[in-house]
């Protein structure tokens, strides 16, 4: 029989809690990086004034403060010009966590020519540090800009 020492139970404690520490370092680490969450919603109205458009919403869902540079509207590559950058978002904003979001107005002016690719178009959200960040994709009803340049069907 094996007898039980000391010096046993001292490196057994030390490999349990070292790895217990190691595991919420790496937890506190991944939770305190800074994330945007992007969203893009089409047929808004503005009131005051019945004027329709689409916001880029940016919210900071990260731990840590984030300067946004610019937001864009990524278009299909096919396009010459892919990315149109909304005029609003060049002075740049700063998200600290917990601070509301961020709401940039997208005016529907000259957007009907990339109607048949609306699915395709997605808000991007550049920071000070160089990321990317993109709007999700998702099932939305056609936007009014796209549905007034498409051409009625004949039959």
């Amino acid at each position: 029989m094996m007898a039980v020492t000391l010096t046993d139970i001292t490196a057994t404690l030390g490999a349990v809690f070292g790895t217990g520490g190691l595991t919420i370092v790496i937890l506190n680490y991944l939770r305190d990086r800074p994330r945007l969450e992007v969203s893009l919603l089409w047929n808004m109205v503005t009131i005051p004034g019945d004027r329709k458009c689409g916001i880029v919403a940016v919210t900071n869902v990260g731990r840590r403060p984030v300067y946004i540079s610019h937001v864009c509207l990524r278009l299909p590559k096919h396009y010459e010009d892919n990315m149109l950058l909304l005029a609003d978002s060049i002075h740049g904003e700063k998200l600290s966590e917990g601070d509301p979001p961020k709401v940039f107005v997208i005016p529907y002016d000259g957007l009907d020519k990339y109607s048949k690719d609306w699915k395709a178009i997605r808000a991007q959200v550049s920071d000070s540090t160089g990321r990317v960040y993109l709007s999700k994709r998702r099932k939305m009803k056609t936007p009014n800009w796209a549905n007034n340049a498409m051409p009625a069907n004949p039959h």
